[in-house]
């Protein structure tokens, strides 16, 4: 133990001596100071909130991940070049306790930097947001909104399966889905555009979802419902409607009117008292626009409710703990590509790996469309059977990437933050389990192993 604790020593001590790495840090500082100052938001209170959480620690994090790059890759590979390893490994010390030892090493200067970035960010929230700068409705929408954490509902599903397969048969039996196209891919179309109907509400008319709140709020803490709309037509004119949320009794319900524009979000406050015995919310919107404009809210994104799940600071610090477990995975990457190759090339294979896991659900309808792709016909002389083993080959090899860097792909942690959403503890757990323990340890499996049979006290 002594021995990896003196590695991670050295790994400090030489992740500040390097010039790049110093430069990348104090871009941050600059970063954690300038960017309060002058970001100013959308003139409101949330927005302000949003602009200086998103681009504050999205841009230190950004920092962070290549300052941990570029460290962890240098951290093996300078020492294999300038021959400084050699005195660790005349010593009696593993492979594999020189690669956790540099990689708790990067992990230190990490945890120190980020917590410094969290804490003056608060710091700035905190200054920025005084009673004497904002009115008291701005202060109130902000601890009911963002400074919160709170779990999304969606409403209850619109079952259209009967209603798929019946307009599925008559396309069919009409000619309008030709017999070469697979069922498997006629169907979710159908079942798309039938429930984007079931989510639209024409001129004049109204519609009604219900949420299941399993566990309602606290008396002082309203539920807030969230909502995007667009239009069946090209325009971005405001549109007037109207809430009505609660039972169908006029003693229990409340009614929110507006005239809002579309494409962008919108809120309604709701006492939790709306809530039905059986823990149920009606919420129904009716369209009042004086010309005809169908509102349309996209299914699964159109429209949800937040209730409360707890306090801001806890979800504040889950969100860090998440860009932590990223960050250690960007090391045990560096680290090991590090011990197999010098520091451009190891700096390079980093970020390739860390460009396919950003782009996981492209290559996963990668490897859909491949899978759900007809066969062609022959061109030229090879024929068809050609063009079916390169279809397989891409399929097999799309789909072993995917299944390679699915387990790491996650939301970005300030997405939830800058939306009040809470961020649960199973994520976090999950996260941690799969970033540091798992395929880091694969990593460090894989690095030690190849210094453990790499000759590195040969003369060149």
């Amino acid at each position: 133990m002594n021995g990896i604790l003196a590695i991670a020593l050295i790994s400090v001590r030489n992740a500040i001596r390097s010039k790049i790495v110093m430069v990348l840090l104090a871009f941050l500082l600059i970063t954690l100071i300038g960017l309060p100052l002058t970001l100013q938001g959308d003139g409101t209170l949330p927005g302000h909130v949003r602009v200086l959480i998103r681009y504050t620690l999205g841009l230190a994090t950004l920092i962070l991940s290549i300052a941990t790059v570029w460290a962890s890759c240098a951290a093996i590979s300078t020492e294999i070049r300038d021959r400084q390893i050699q005195l660790v490994v005349s010593k009696p010390v593993r492979a594999s306790q020189i690669w956790l030892g540099k990689w708790l090493g990067l992990m230190a200067i990490n945890v120190l930097f980020l917590m410094l970035c969290f804490v003056s960010t608060y710091a700035a929230l905190r200054g920025t947001t005084t009673p004497d700068r904002w009115s008291d409705t701005e202060i109130e929408q902000l601890h009911t909104e963002i400074l919160v954490a709170q779990y999304k509902l969606a409403p209850q599903p619109r079952d259209v399966r009967e209603e798929v397969q019946r307009q599925y048969r008559a396309a069919r039996a009409r000619g309008e889905w030709p017999e070469e196209i697979p069922t498997q891919e006629v169907l979710p179309r159908i079942e798309r555009a039938l429930r984007t109907q079931a989510n639209s509400v024409p001129a004049g008319s109204s519609n009604r979802w219900v949420f299941n709140v399993p566990h309602p709020p606290p008396d002082d803490r309203p539920l807030i419902l969230r909502y995007r709309f667009s239009l069946s037509v090209m325009d971005l004119d405001p549109v007037s409607g109207s809430w009505t949320i609660g039972s169908l009794q006029a003693s229990h319900r409340q009614v929110e009117t507006f005239e809002q524009p579309p494409r962008t979000w919108h809120s309604v406050a709701i006492s939790p008292d709306r809530i039905e015995d059986d823990g149920t919310l009606t919420v129904e919107f009716a369209n009042h626009a004086d010309r005809t404009v169908t509102v349309i809210f996209q299914p699964d994104e159109g429209l949800h409710l937040m209730v409360y799940a707890g306090g801001f600071l806890m979800n504040y610090f889950r969100a860090g703990l998440l860009i932590l477990f990223h960050l250690s995975f960007l090391a045990a990457v560096g680290v090991t590509a590090g011990a197999y190759f010098s520091i451009p090339v190891a700096a390079m294979t980093s970020f390739y790996a860390l460009l396919l896991i950003n782009a996981a659900r492209f290559i996963g309808r990668i490897a859909e469309g491949t899978a759900s792709g007809g066969h062609g016909h022959a061109h030229g002389p090879h024929g068809g059977w050609f063009q079916d083993a390169i279809h397989l080959t891409s399929h097999l090899v799309h789909r072993g990437l995917y299944a390679v860097i699915r387990p790491l792909e996650s939301a970005n942690p300030l997405d939830y933050l800058v939306v009040g959403e809470w961020i649960p503890w199973t994520e976090v757990g999950y996260m941690f389990g799969v970033k540091v323990v798992l395929y880091s340890g694969i990593l460090m499996v894989l690095g030690a192993w190849h210094m453990a049979r790499k000759e590195v006290a040969l003369p060149s």
